[in-house]
C-alpha cells in the first residue's frame, strides 16, 4: 500500500499531540488507563521495558560517554538512565509540557533542556553519544537521510549513536487505538478526553533498518525484544564535519 503524504500540517498535528499529552504520556509506559492490557500482556510489556532499560544501562557502562545528546527526550523515562552515567546531557525536545515533567523526574543537575523542533534544530556542538529513544518513527521516509547526517554531525570521530523504538505490535498502543498496515506512515491518535491528531508512525525492522543505514554509511548492531521494541547501537563509518 502506497503511504500518504506527510505534509507540514501533519508534522504541527505530530508536535501537538506530544504537547497535548505530556501528562498522560507515561500512561503507555507503565500499562496504565487506556494501556492497561491486562495481566498477560502487561507482563509481556513490562519484560520488554525492563530489556531495554538494561541495555541502554549496560551500553552506557561499556562506552562509558563524557557528554550524551538525547533527541525527543520526552518525560524523561530514558533521561534517567543516560544523567546517572554520563557528565553531561543535552535534551532536546518540542514541548515544553515533557521538558518540565522531565526536569521534575530527573533534576536540574547535569542535564541541560533545550526547547526546539528537532526537525529544523541543529547541534552547536559534538558529543561522545547520541541517543533517541521512539523518534525515529516519527521521522517521515523524506526526512530520514537529512536525520541521520544530523545524528552524524552531532557525534565526535569514534562516537556512537544509541536508538529504541516500536516494533510493530498491535497490543503496544492503547485499547482504543487502531493500527493501521503498518507501511501506512501515518496513524490517529487519541487522548483521554477524546481529541484526535495525526502523527508519523513508521514500524522498523532490525535487519532491513540496518541495511537501510549502510546505505547512508552507518553500522549499526540491533535487536528486537521478545514483542514491542527495537534497539541498539549504531556507528557512522566516517566524522562528519560541521
Amino acid at each position: 500500500m502506497m503511504r500518504r503524504m506527510i505534509t507540514p500540517a501533519i508534522l504541527q498535528d505530530q508536535i501537538d499531540y506530544y504537547r497535548a499529552r505530556a501528562a498522560e504520556y507515561d500512561e503507555w509506559w507503565f500499562r496504565g488507563g487506556r494501556y492497561d492490557r491486562g495481566a498477560e500482556l502487561n507482563a509481556r510489556w513490562h519484560a520488554d521495558t525492563a530489556a531495554v532499560d538494561a541495555a541502554l544501562v549496560g551500553w552506557l557502562g561499556e562506552r562509558r560517554p563524557r557528554n550524551v545528546l538525547e533527541l525527543a527526550c520526552g518525560t524523561g523515562l530514558f533521561t534517567r538512565h543516560l544523567a546517572p552515567h554520563t557528565e553531561h546531557v543535552t535534551a532536546v525536545d518540542a514541548s515544553s509540557e515533557v521538558l518540565a515533567i522531565n526536569r521534575a523526574r530527573v533534576g536540574g543537575g547535569n542535564v541541560e533542556y533545550i526547547e526546539a523542533d528537532l526537525f529544523t534544530w541543529q547541534p552547536q556542538r559534538r558529543y561522545d553519544a547520541v541517543f533517541f529513544s521512539f523518534w525515529l518513527s516519527h521521522v517521515p521516509p523524506d526526512r530520514f537521510d537529512a536525520f541521520w547526517a544530523m545524528v552524524g554531525q552531532a557525534l565526535v570521530p569514534g562516537g556512537a549513536a544509541y536508538l529504541i523504538d516500536s516494533a510493530f505490535d498491535r497490543t503496544s498502543t492503547a485499547k482504543d487505538h487502531v493500527l493501521p498496515g503498518r507501511n501506512e506512515g501515518i496513524v490517529t491518535r487519541r487522548l483521554n478526553d477524546g481529541r484526535e491528531f495525526r502523527i508519523v508512525k513508521m514500524f522498523y525492522d532490525p535487519k532491513p533498518l540496518t541495511a537501510r543505514l549502510r546505505q547512508i554509511g552507518w553500522s549499526a548492531t540491533l535487536d528486537r525484544t521478545a514483542n514491542y521494541f527495537i534497539h541498539g547501537s549504531l556507528e557512522p563509518h566516517t566524522a562528519v564535519a560541521l
